[in-house]
């Protein structure tokens, strides 16, 4: 998917892990006055900036922006049998947040990207001063009865196959039909997969985990964003992480299109305004 935001970004390449053979991309921008803030954003599982294009494109002549794209997708280059566990996607954001030299800064995410935020703020890894995390997740989505299609997720399979009938789940089944705009998004990730990564990535996901335990010993100041009329990602699911946190506040913003894009930039400016 092509993306607007990156007609304004200069593109890094940073490496991360412990064997010197992986580097991600990053998409950077600087408004051209002084920046209010520092905004890092890590896309949710298989998905890019352009998901996030109006959020991004509102805020980019007042904050300085960083997209951490993660090791699964097809910007990243990754050596022979690399880490793809999820706490190495949680030492790749530090390891980028300690190569960017950033102090002072928010962690913006959704999904799956904002499960790696929940893990790194556990893991004492990064020390944002806030956190937005839309929908995030405590384990894989990926509905038990499909777990045999992705083991067989071949290059050839996947095109043939099953990502047909993955836009017809997503489309009549997974989303609200109403929801034009996600639906769009979501085949986009689909066209953009790096088949080979996303399967092995998804093999290592099964049996990921984020316990109640680690979620209540994060103590930085977060920001829940639930869309209540969102099938995809349920609320109740927001809503809990919320509870666990010590030190949280609930916004509703009732679509996934208004959590990732102006309304949420809207909401940041407010929360960020009361400093």
């Amino acid at each position: 998917m092509s993306s607007e935001f990156e007609q304004f970004a200069s593109e890094l390449r940073v490496e991360v892990g412990d064997r010197g053979t992986d580097n991600l991309r990053v998409l950077h921008s600087e408004p051209e006055k002084e920046a209010k803030n520092t905004l890092v954003l890590i896309p949710g599982f298989g998905s890019l900036a352009s998901a996030w294009d109006k959020l991004l494109l509102q805020m980019k002549d007042d904050y300085s922006i960083y997209v951490i794209e993660s090791r699964e997708k097809h910007t990243a280059v990754l050596g022979k049998k690399p880490d793809l566990s999820f706490n190495r996607f949680a030492k790749d954001l530090a390891e980028v947040v300690d190569y960017l030299v950033l102090k002072d800064y928010l962690l913006v995410a959704s999904s799956m990207g904002a499960a790696l935020i929940l893990r790194s703020l556990s893991l004492k890894l990064v020390s944002p001063t806030y956190v937005f995390l839309v929908g995030p997740i405590q384990k894989a989505e990926i509905p038990s009865w499909s777990w045999p299609l992705v083991y067989i997720t071949f290059p050839v399979v996947w095109t043939i196959l099953i990502k047909p009938l993955a836009k017809l789940y997503i489309k009549y089944i997974y989303l609200d039909r109403t929801q034009k705009d996600q639906i769009k998004k979501y085949f986009g990730y689909f066209d953009n997969y790096d088949v080979k990564k996303v399967r092995k990535t998804l093999i290592k996901f099964r049996k990921f985990r984020i316990t109640e335990e680690e979620i209540k010993s994060i103590d930085n100041p977060c920001i829940l964003i639930g869309a209540e009329k969102d099938k995809a990602h349920q609320a109740e699911w927001t809503r809990k992480i919320h509870g666990f946190l010590s030190n949280s506040e609930y916004f509703d913003l009732e679509t996934n299109v208004a959590a990732h894009s102006e309304p949420l930039a809207d909401l940041i400016d407010e929360i960020l305004a009361r400093k």
